[in-house]
């Protein structure tokens, strides 16, 4: 079973790497493989290699069936009518109020049949007027969708991923004034489950009103962590104990655990001796208790995980099938691959089984009946789960916590054996009477302000969390070997020597570029701009993108983690164009994270007006790596709007191989650089104000003629940039057009040999992002 199982998990990891899926004739002919090895004789490989390819056959046609569910395109970037349910509880987010919805019909407003169509979809209503809503409640909007999307760039969160695994199949927001709001709510009648989450959430704000600890109370009773502020958050984050935050596997298991303790102990102290019964019982209980939670949790897609997984375990307990452990995992792999493929384009899906792995191999060998050595042992395991997770927090999120052993030693038993049979108690004691749980909540809100205080002692130690540049794939896979001999039964001089295996970590080794060239990078951040000039030993930012909401940024989502991806620990000059939020919002995220040398304004950032900077002058110059940066505009008699007093940047090599940054300049600002005779020919240019109607007259182009062009713009952005006529003129002109929003991250490399260029979208396209 356990071969089985794990040659499954392989056949659907080949899928997640598919670029595009096959073709139905041609997974029908892939089924036909197996057939050839009947008359062969390696019989030992037949049933494995079947196994594969049944997996793999099954894996295509799952995501193309989830693929299928998309809405077409003629629904996509228009206003359309859609009758919907609410699957999750909203929340806000300023002055956006976020939903999850199951779609039941959509028609175009130029229609008047509607379409019957299934699939979930993420909204945004913008504003005040959005009604009260609540999970389970039917509305009908007028929205704007458009296809699942996200940014694409090297070391960045894929969103797209995301949402497919999610089964998430449209997103967009809400046209509040194309409608009466008020009417928006056509039906009240809820499901028991969204019943159910709607009254536990208000009622436990109301028993918890006044505690400090209130977000991580919502987090761990109804799944809804938008009570939890930033600064909490990190301190989670760098601890390593965010995990605590999400109903997984671990609170599942420990709120059954709770339940099955308390129906035994009920059982024993009543005087029955069946300990059959007594077993079954309690098993039953544990189950209910999980499926109560997971139901609390809104049935999401980790909870639902890791309910399998528990269900698995009981049914073999209740079926008496005495499985060794590794046996009862590998059953439990198989239910969790077959019911969702896509579960392996989850982090969660990894970390879960390899910590549940780890463990395995740290009780395998244990026959003690002693409860010093069991207690020994567990601490072990326990500190063993944390160096085993670490290549994968590595792989998947670029940075360790280096205290997380010791922090998630003292605080996973006070949340998860404690606060979390506590929070749940609550939740059941407060469908009774709210006093009394308030009282229950008043004992887990004293436990998590002891947690809270732990972990801010831990997030203050030196190097507690780590975020390391430009780990490999290859440094990774070594750190993995050397955390699985720190687990196997060795001995302590291999693992001594294995840790040689980790120094590629910490000492990667950033792409060299010779002397007189640049790479330029202008990242995918949506309707904003961010570009990053690299030298041989130099590091420019140019504009740093939005900040979407006051956990949410550019800089965050992108800059940041391309920068890290890059192993680049140092910005030696930041030049935010001009102040408009879509340049500048992430500018003070950058500021904080790395140590910038020189920041060039041309005026001051809104939200860091202190900020030592230069300011930004035409006829500005200096070099680095032999290449020449110049600024062209503005100059100190500048007029003019805000867009039009940008920096604009020009970079180039010694044999004049030209790149030009222009901001959000218009007419006026062109035609200033005309007169000053600023403007020679380019290699590269980034379109002024994202390719704005405004923007790039006829002359400017002539007089630039560029060999590339690239638009800086959101996916279906509300401004319909590039404009059609501003494509037309630079199509005129002969230049090649680039947009971030279709290509993803645009990388060129410029030396006086040439121009090359890649487009992140197109090289490291996975079947599940968008044309």
């Amino acid at each position: 079973m356990v071969v089985k199982s794990l040659i499954l998990l392989l056949s659907l990891c080949c899928v997640a790497f598919l670029p595009a899926l096959p073709s139905l004739p041609v997974l029908l002919l892939v089924l036909l493989l197996p057939l050839a090895l009947l008359k062969t004789r390696i019989a030992f490989a037949k049933i494995p290699f079947a196994i594969f390819v049944c997996g793999f056959v099954y894996g295509c046609l799952y995501a193309s069936f989830t693929l299928s569910r998309h809405l077409p395109p003629e629904l996509l970037g228009v206003e359309v009518e859609i009758t919907a349910t609410i699957v999750d509880l909203p929340h806000r987010d300023g002055r956006r109020l976020k939903f999850l919805s199951e779609l039941e019909s959509i028609r175009s407003l130029e229609s008047d049949v509607p379409l019957q169509r299934r699939g979930r979809i993420r909204l945004s209503w913008y504003g005040a007027g959005a009604p009260d809503l609540k999970a389970g409640n039917k509305v009908r909007l007028v929205v704007k969708l458009k296809a699942p999307s996200g940014f694409m760039n090297p070391g960045g969160f894929d969103l797209e991923r995301w949402l497919i695994q999610n089964k998430i199949v449209a997103t967009g927001y809400v046209r509040s004034k194309s409608f009466d709001a008020a009417s928006s709510v056509l039906s009240n009648s809820l499901t028991p489950v969204s019943t159910a989450r709607n009254v536990l959430q208000r009622r436990l704000i109301t028993a918890s009103d006044g505690m400090a600890s209130q977000g991580v109370i919502l987090a761990l009773a109804v799944g809804d962590r938008s009570g939890i502020d930033s600064e909490l958050w990190d301190r989670f984050i760098s601890t390593g104990t965010n995990h605590l935050l999400a109903i997984s596997g671990l609170h599942i298991s420990l709120v059954a655990g709770f339940v099955a303790l308390l129906v035994q102990s009920l059982w024993r102290y009543s005087g029955l001796s069946d300990r059959s019964t007594r077993r079954g019982c309690s098993l039953a209980a544990a189950l209910v208790a999980a499926l109560c939670y997971a139901a609390m949790a809104g049935f999401s897609v980790p909870t639902v995980r890791a309910l399998m997984m528990f269900s698995v375990l009981v049914c073999l307990l209740v079926l008496r099938r005495h499985q060794r452990p590794v046996q009862s995992l590998a059953i439990a792999l198989m239910v969790v691959c077959l019911s969702d493929p896509l579960s392996v384009l989850s982090p969660g899906f990894w970390m879960s089984f390899a910590a549940v792995a780890v463990l395995y191999l740290v009780f395998s060998n244990s026959h003690t009946k002693s409860r010093l050595a069991f207690f020994t042992r567990l601490m072990r395991g326990h500190v063993l789960v944390s160096v085993g997770l670490y290549p994968l927090t590595l792989l998947f999120f670029g940075q360790a916590s280096l205290v997380a052993p010791l922090a998630n030693l003292l605080v996973t038993p006070l949340v998860g054996m404690l606060v979390t049979p506590l929070v749940f108690l609550s939740a059941m004691a407060v469908l009774v009477s709210i006093p009394l749980a308030t009282f229950v909540l008043f004992i887990a809100d004293w436990l998590l302000q002891l947690t809270f205080t732990l972990l801010g002692f831990f997030s203050t130690v030196p190097y507690a969390l780590v975020k390391l540049s430009g780990a490999t794939s290859v440094a990774v896979a070594f750190a993995a070997i050397t955390a699985l001999l720190m687990i196997v039964p060795v001995a302590h001089g291999v693992r001594a020597i294995s840790l040689i295996l980790t120094l590629p970590l910490f000492f990667p080794q950033p792409g060299h570029l010779p002397q007189g060239s640049y790479r330029v990078t202008f990242l995918d951040v949506g309707q904003g701009t961010s570009v990053v000039v690299r030298t041989a030993g130099h590091t420019l930012v140019y504009d740093t993108g939005d900040q979407f909401s006051s956990r949410f940024s550019a800089a965050d989502a992108v800059l940041i983690p391309w920068l890290r991806s890059k192993a680049i620990s140092t910005v030696d000059t930041l030049i935010v164009s001009h102040a408009d939020r879509d340049h500048s919002g992430g500018a003070d995220e950058v500021l904080d994270e790395f140590n910038v040398a020189k920041l060039m304004l041309s005026s001051p950032l809104p939200q860091r007006p202190e900020a030592a900077h230069v300011k930004c002058r035409a006829g500005d110059t200096w070099q680095r790596d032999n290449v020449r940066f110049s600024i062209l505009h503005p100059d100190e008699r500048m007029a003019g709007s805000e867009n039009d007093r940008s920096c604009v940047l020009r970079i180039s090599t010694p044999g004049g191989i030209d790149t030009l940054l222009t901001g959000d300049i218009e007419r006026y600002a062109e035609g200033m650089l005309l007169r000053r005779g600023e403007l020679q020919t380019v290699a590269i240019l980034l379109s002024p104000h994202h390719g704005s109607a405004t923007s790039s007259g006829s002359d400017f182009i002539t007089a630039l003629q560029p060999q590339f062009v690239v638009h800086s713009t959101g996916y279906k952005n509300r401004f319909d940039f590039p404009r059609e006529e501003v494509t037309a003129r630079y199509q005129s002109s002969g230049a090649r057009q680039f947009n971030t929003a279709e290509s993803g991250a645009i990388d060129f490399l410029v030396s006086d040999a040439g121009v090359k260029f890649s487009r992140y979208r197109v090289a490291a396209r996975r079947w599940w992002h968008r044309q």
